[in-house]
């Protein structure tokens, strides 16, 4: 497991958020372009939709870091599915190149299973006991901060607050997510006005832009020097 930037920090839990209606059309579908201290490092490629009910989102990464001064070549793929009220049903992820591992989550069992396989081909099988409308965020998934805006309730507005949790490093925690304001930002070389969503944590302050329709466009978390910007 590989984190270009890390999110959460332990927390302690809250009161389950009220679930919402069902979910709008989320349909999107796309690549992020990552960048750590300035550089281009990869794409993520990802897709969200709706089917028979259930919110299914899946990404894949290719990413070229450098470990101890060598090359890496480091692919992932990742597959979340939600409920309609957005709560989390089950999460895979894949790690492959020098460094192989996998882990997967139940999160319909009571308490959720996290089953996971070290890059030593060893098992790794744990138990939480999470809200059932945790957000998931896990390490380097940039569509994983989409779903997280679609949580936010933009009628209430102001600061929310929600449970989450990071698969790969096992920790659960809290975010809040607040509106800013419309702010211009320069995405591909050209000048937009985006809409400036704030989440915060108690490692981290990362700053997602949305456009008209919803969709990401760019997350930045400057005390890690880490960018993704959405790709035409």
């Amino acid at each position: 497991m590989l984190a270009v930037v890390a999110t959460l920090a332990a927390a302690s839990p809250l009161a389950a958020q009220a679930p919402s209606p069902g979910p709008p059309d989320l349909t999107d579908h796309g690549t992020f372009e990552i960048f750590a201290d300035g550089k281009s490092i990869g794409t993520e490629t990802f897709e969200i939709r709706v089917r028979s009910g259930q919110i299914e989102a899946q990404g894949n990464d290719h990413l070229q870091l450098t470990q101890n001064g060598k090359s890496l070549e480091v692919r992932t793929s990742s597959n979340l599915l939600l409920d309609p009220q957005f709560d989390p049903l089950s999460y895979t992820w894949n790690q492959k190149g020098a460094q192989s591992s996998q882990l997967s989550v139940d999160f319909r069992s009571k308490p959720v299973h996290v089953r996971y396989k070290t890059v030593n081909g060893q098992d790794d099988r744990r138990d939480f006991t999470l809200d059932k409308d945790v957000v998931v965020l896990d390490d380097n998934a940039i569509y994983h901060y989409q779903l997280a805006i679609d949580r936010y309730d933009q009628a209430k507005g102001g600061t929310q607050t929600f449970r989450a949790f990071v698969p790969q490093e096992a920790l659960p925690g809290t975010i809040s997510l607040s509106f800013v304001g419309p702010e211009p930002v320069t995405v591909n070389g050209e000048k937009l006005t985006l809409r400036h969503f704030q989440l915060s944590t108690e490692l981290a302050q990362i700053s997602l832009w949305i456009d008209d329709q919803g969709h990401l466009q760019v997350v930045s978390a400057p005390d890690a020097q880490f960018q993704a910007v959405r790709k035409k």
